[in-house]
């Protein structure tokens, strides 16, 4: 095991992320060969086949697979490790990925982007789209070093802190103009058809929970879109239906292209926290970051309250 190098793991993530082993090499700046051996070398070290090779390319088998998770893993750490040796020279730069909800990233995220690039603006923010299943492994193996969106009530894992920024309702949202637009109950809404997102945890099974409840037959849901922008173009373009987060509000007023569907019934949404790993400290940017959003959970809690007491104008 002892010649296992992080060139060799370097090249792995490569020809995975770039789709080829050629397009792996090209983006090492190395030659083709060079990075074939390499992987070879890694497999007869490890005694395992990473790859299946065929004429359409490379594909991880399932102990590739392993690796390269591991391996992102890794690289994120040799990176977060580089990245505070340059904060104590006082030469910050570096990524921090950060897994996010929409409704996290619409009642959070533009005060954070604001104030934290003051302070650190040569650290790029990546952001990744998701749920806490989706990024869950993710966020363990340090890959993601936050995340802030929707977590499910009883949900525990000692691998991980987990702090609750908020708790959350959903609405109910349709297109500009939509023939149900003026309905204002869910009764109304028996027979329309709707759209929902993995993004949201078990999304289907909790707008049929809240018809059953009502004594409803389960809604038609037609059509998964794969992120909150396909959402909320397939409402904005269709007749269907969709139940999204209550922070999507500020959406439809900048938009214009949907209208909130007014039923009397809410319907609860999972509780928005943040979840980062146990045991392992942030790096001072990370933990900057963190801290801002927690200030910025609560101005957005602020900013709710204060509109909870005036008329709606939607």
């Amino acid at each position: 095991m002892g010649q296992m190098k992080l060139h060799h793991l370097r090249n792995v993530i490569a020809i995975v992320e770039r789709g080829s082993l050629r397009a792996g090499a090209k983006h090492l700046g190395l030659a083709q060969p060079a990075v074939s051996r390499s992987i070879k070398e890694l497999e007869q070290e490890l005694g395992v086949v990473l790859f299946e090779r065929n004429k359409f390319g490379m594909k991880l088998t399932h102990a590739g697979e392993v690796l390269f998770r591991r391996a992102k893993a890794i690289y994120a750490e040799f990176d977060r490790a580089r990245a505070e040796m340059e904060h104590l020279k006082g030469e910050d730069r570096g990524v921090i990925t950060v897994g996010c909800s929409s409704a996290a990233l619409i009642a959070m995220m533009p005060m954070i982007v604001k104030r934290f690039h003051v302070k650190y603006p040569n650290i790029r923010i990546k952001l990744l789209e998701g749920s806490l299943p989706m990024l869950e492994s993710e966020i363990r193996d340090g890959i993601v070093d936050l995340y802030y969106g929707p977590v499910a009530k009883g949900f525990v894992d000692p691998a991980l802190v987990i702090e609750l920024l908020f708790e959350n309702e959903r609405m109910i949202v349709g297109r500009k103009g939509h023939p149900l637009r003026s309905a204002t109950s869910l009764a109304d809404l028996v027979g329309a058809s709707w759209v929902t997102t993995p993004m949201a945890i078990d999304s289907d099974n909790e707008v049929n929970g809240v018809f059953l409840a009502a004594g409803l037959p389960a809604p038609r849901i037609v059509m998964q879109a794969s992120s909150a922008m396909n959402l909320a173009v397939i409402v904005a373009t269709s007749d269907l239906l969709a139940p999204v987060p209550q922070q999507w509000i500020e959406i439809i007023r900048a938009t214009g292209a949907m209208e909130r569907i007014p039923v009397r019934e809410v319907s609860k949404a999972p509780r928005i926290c943040a979840v980062r790993r146990a045991n392992i400290p942030l790096t001072p940017a990370s933990e900057f970051l963190n801290d801002l959003a927690m200030r910025a959970a609560s101005a957005y809690l602020y900013r709710r309250q204060q509109a909870m007491e005036r008329p709606s104008i939607v």
